[in-house]
């Protein structure tokens, strides 16, 4: 029928294999820093990761900036995100694939404090596609959380490596 999974040994062999990967995951951002890390998860108005976002930066090593674990999603203001300092920060809206997610950026260069962050060297900034990653709760956060390392970390990891469709980093512009 249409709910079919298969048999229960499947599932197991589905959550072991989530499971390793966690594994493989913490072993990878095990002893690196933990950079200040920014998820937006929509952009006018600027809104921070809530839900279970915070908790997928902090296993992909980064130190969730602005975020409301658990909750949802919550306006926060250019002042507050400024004053965060980010050194990462990662755009993924809600319900946008990649293409689109490239439009709302674009369109934030209208912002005089988005232009700074963007001018900060020391602040990388990425492009994901929150509608096939961030946004979905099940076993694709493992992805997610594979993406956001590979941010992070400036390194290609995991889903980093295998949806090369996934996430974009934004190069600077000069002011």
């Amino acid at each position: 029928g249409l709910f079919e999974i298969g048999p229960v040994e499947d599932a197991h062999a589905v959550g072991a294999r989530l499971r390793e990967r966690v594994a493989l995951l913490e072993a990878f951002v095990a002893g690196r820093p933990r950079p200040r890390t920014l998820v937006l998860e929509w952009t006018d108005p600027p809104m921070s990761g809530g839900h279970w976002t915070p908790g997928l930066v902090e296993l992909a090593g980064g130190r969730p900036l602005l975020a409301n674990p658990g909750a949802n999603s919550v306006v926060i203001g250019w002042d507050a995100i400024a004053a965060s300092e980010p050194e990462i920060v990662i755009v993924a809206p809600c319900g946008y694939g990649l293409d689109a997610t490239l439009r709302a950026i674009a369109e934030l260069q209208a912002v005089d404090a988005w232009r700074a962050l963007r001018a900060n060297a020391a602040t990388a900034i990425y492009a994901l596609d929150g509608n096939a990653y961030v946004n979905r709760p099940g076993p694709r956060l493992v992805d997610t959380a594979e993406l956001f390392a590979s941010a992070i970390h400036a390194q290609p990891f995991g889903a980093g490596v295998t949806d090369a469709r996934a996430l974009r980093r934004i190069p600077g512009a000069p002011l």
